[in-house]
């Protein structure tokens, strides 16, 4: 009609720059930074285009999140990442590098310190950060493992960083990186680094690395009693084989202590296997206790045996 405007119509974008779009999307979780996205060759025009049609939303300026993609928590701290320019750290870096103990975490993040831009769902900390201290994993920008266990002290308490220290060490954690990253960040303030440098110094740490926390618990919780030392991965060979690799024990006294959490409870089959292994410890002559999660937080009725069994084996 005669004097009606029209808008005009936005060139469709090219094929390839639209192929990289998506596959950047499927890579951080369906985020994508806009600066990201025009530097593949889009445009402010194809993207408010495709925001219109409901191929992207858009939760923070500058944040553009793929509508098929799959709401989840990684895709929740990879938004976060993008609306900050900041790295997973503390347990959202713990997490996402699957260090034990860290099944579940905030969305928490560091931030440079002159960062301005926060969400409001996610833990922002600002601290300036070296090219060393951050990878990739998972698709996520996050601090190194080195660096992660120096930041988680200020967060959590002592025995949940040793928990993630030995986790990292069984994996092969170089422990000199650790030490290294420690020396270097260790600063007064609110820092994790006081924590993890207790925790390193724990005199009973000497010896070998426990296969789990629960050993590293049980093997505590006898020290603190005031009974020997136990030998830990204790190996029982007969006839040329092994029979068994026991949690902790006391060979001189044919006693172990074993922890029970998976010992009875996977089945038909995991059951004959554990009950056959424990009737040729006992036919070799070895007294085996089994303790659980409960005996960490009331011991007396497991140290009593203990010392029951041990008096016995000594003798008069």
């Amino acid at each position: 009609m005669p004097g009606q405007t029209h808008a005009p119509r936005v060139p469709a974008p090219e094929p390839q720059a639209v192929a990289s779009l998506q596959a950047l999307a499927r890579a951080q979780h369906g985020v994508v930074r806009v600066d990201a996205a025009l530097r593949l060759g889009m445009t402010r025009p194809h993207l408010r285009t495709m925001v219109d049609r409901g191929h992207f939303t858009a939760p923070h300026r500058g944040v553009l999140v793929s509508s098929t993609a799959p709401e989840t928590w990684s895709q929740q701290v990879s938004i976060a990442l993008a609306a900050t320019g900041g790295v997973a750290s503390h347990r959202c870096a713990a997490r996402v590098h699957g260090l034990d103990g860290f099944a579940a975490a905030p969305a928490e993040l560091i931030v440079p310190p002159n960062g301005s831009r926060r969400p409001t769902d996610a833990v922002v900390h600002h601290s300036p950060l070296e090219r060393g201290d951050v990878t990739r994993c998972d698709g996520l920008a996050t601090t190194s493992i080195a660096r992660t266990l120096v930041d988680l002290g200020a967060v959590v308490d002592d025995d949940l960083v040793e928990q993630a220290l030995d986790d990292a060490l069984r994996r092969g954690t170089s422990e000199r990186w650790i030490r290294d990253t420690l020396e270097r960040l260790s600063r007064p303030g609110p820092s994790g680094s006081g924590s993890l440098r207790r925790v390193i110094e724990r005199p009973d740490r000497q010896g070998a690395l426990p296969d789990s926390v629960f050993e590293r618990l049980l093997d505590r919780l006898v020290r603190s009693a005031g009974l020997p030392p136990p030998e830990r991965q204790v190996r029982v060979e007969h006839d040329g084989r092994v029979v068994a690799v026991l949690d902790c024990g006391w060979r001189d006294l044919m006693l172990a202590l074993e922890a029970d959490s998976e010992m009875w409870h996977f089945g038909p089959r995991r059951g004959r296997l554990a009950r056959r292994r424990h009737n040729q410890l006992s036919s070799l002559g070895w007294t085996v206790l089994y303790a659980g999660w409960h005996d960490t937080r009331d011991p007396a009725r497991l140290l009593e045996q203990l010392a029951t069994i041990a008096r016995r084996a000594i003798g008069p």
